[in-house]
């Protein structure tokens, strides 16, 4: 074909047929500039689609690390709640005194365990996102919404742990107090810890019941109260509505 043109040009060119051949030549260079067009088009379009193909990747990755965050939290927050209850038990056995006459060292010590032995901390995972913002793939996504999402994502995290490090504050100093002033080894011979760590329990007991009399470890266990109530009531739920919510956008962006 392009020596069928060359021989045509050369044929005008002899021929001295120089204004058909202006007119071939001109046609010949619009018919290469469409086919390049064309080209960097189709070349436009398929890099295009890699980059969509690349966000899709990247969104149902994340999706799927959401969905697995969100399981963690509603796990968290179950056990949360159980603490929590105890908490509150624990604060109530102060202020009745029949409950401190006639409470056993077995009911007590199964109470002082849940208290004090929990640590709470969402198993959070943030892989594909990390790397996502790592390795500047965050300019990828289309959706600008999400995009704001994801850049704004640690923060809502770091909040969470902030929290999570408040509850473990208190709970630290409550494990303090009773180090000094209570007695671990009842807790674990009544509570199954002994057995737990394969230990023999004591044919005799230190009573812990004394430790329901001290003001300054209701203010610790209050603290306590206090941080998990507002974990377990707000920035568990907030951020379980926060993931939701991402989950719809990436969902409606994947399927649109």
């Amino acid at each position: 074909m392009i020596k069928f043109f060359r021989k045509f040009r050369q044929k005008m060119l002899v021929e001295n047929k120089i204004g058909k051949y202006l007119i071939y030549a001109s046609g010949e260079i619009i018919l290469v500039v469409i086919g390049i067009l064309i080209a960097l088009q189709i070349n436009n379009q398929n890099e295009t689609d890699k980059i969509h193909d690349k966000q899709d990747t990247y969104l149902s990755l994340i999706k799927s690390e959401m969905l697995n965050n969100l399981e963690s939290i509603k796990a968290e927050r179950n056990s949360l709640a159980k603490n929590v209850n105890s908490q509150r038990q624990l604060i109530e056995f102060m202020h009745n005194q029949l409950t401190l006459d006639t409470i056993s060292e077995k009911v007590l010590s199964k109470v002082l365990a849940a208290v004090l032995s929990p640590t709470i901390k969402v198993d959070y995972e943030n892989g594909i996102l990390s790397e996502l913002i790592a390795s500047g793939s965050l300019k990828d996504i289309e959706n600008l919404v999400i995009v704001n999402e994801l850049a704004s994502w640690e923060g809502k995290v770091s909040k969470l742990r902030d929290q999570e490090k408040g509850l473990r504050i208190s709970w630290h100093r409550a494990n303090i107090y009773f180090e000094n002033h209570g007695n671990f080894r009842t807790v674990f011979d009544y509570s199954s810890f002994s057995d737990y760590v394969e230990i023999p329990k004591l044919s005799s007991f230190t009573s812990n019941k004394q430790i329901l009399s001290s003001t300054e470890f209701e203010n610790i266990l209050l603290i306590q109260l206090a941080t998990s109530m507002h974990l377990h009531k707000t920035n568990y739920p907030d951020f379980e509505e926060d993931i939701l919510n991402l989950i719809h956008l990436i969902e409606k962006e994947l399927f649109k």
